[in-house]
């Protein structure tokens, strides 16, 4: 595993939560599967992670050109798909792969994407 993924997936650490419902299939609107996913509850609208629960797990900042240049598309989709537990098996972030489609997954990781600081 690389030093980004170590880091993302360190960043992402959480207390566990029930995983969320599965996403209807015809839902396409990225934006929507994200908020629909409850992504907001810690990553925020504008991906910037700056909620209470987003401070408290420390999660990374998607607007950043750092996050951005040192995290691969590869590492983002595996995080949406497999999740992350912590070293004990806790989940910190639920895996989605049971929940949404194979192309929602693909739509997600290039949705978080957008938020890049221009």
């Amino acid at each position: 595993m690389s030093i980004a993924a170590l880091i993302f997936a360190a960043a992402l650490q959480q207390a566990p939560t029930a995983p969320p419902a599965p996403i209807a299939p015809g839902l396409q609107d990225p934006k929507e599967v994200f908020a629909k996913a409850k992504c907001t509850l810690c990553h925020g609208e504008d991906g910037r992670g700056d909620t209470k629960k987003g401070r408290k797990l420390k999660v990374p900042d998607f607007t950043s050109s750092k996050w951005f240049e040192e995290t691969t598309d590869k590492e983002i989709l595996q995080t949406i798909r497999n999740g992350v537990k912590d070293k004990k098996g806790n989940v910190e972030m639920p895996a989605f792969r049971t929940k949404l489609t194979p192309g929602q997954i693909q739509q997600l990781a290039a949705y978080v994407r957008t938020f890049r600081k221009q």
